[in-house]
């Protein structure tokens, strides 16, 4: 959808909101809105950034090459799967 194309729609759906006398769907629109608008935002904390991630295995990396120099110890598979 083109921006002229949202733009359009936006002010379509402005109008039927703006004109209906029905209290009842004005409360639903608003619901509705809100309900949305949270999942959104969830979704958004959700979701992990490509630095986030980056970041993550940068940080693996280096434990990987600290353990292979001996200057960090690394749990044992058996360690691992005990914590599970």
């Amino acid at each position: 959808m083109t921006s002229m194309e949202l733009e359009a729609y936006k002010a379509e759906l402005a109008r039927e909101i703006l004109t209906t006398d029905s209290r009842q769907v004005l409360d639903e629109v608003k619901r509705l809105l809100i309900k949305l608008s949270k999942k959104t935002k969830k979704k958004e904390e959700e979701t992990i950034s490509k630095e986030e991630i980056l970041a993550g295995i940068d940080a693996g990396l280096k434990e990987v090459k600290l353990s292979q120099e001996g200057k960090l110890k690394m749990k044992t598979a058996k360690e691992l799967l005990d914590e599970l």
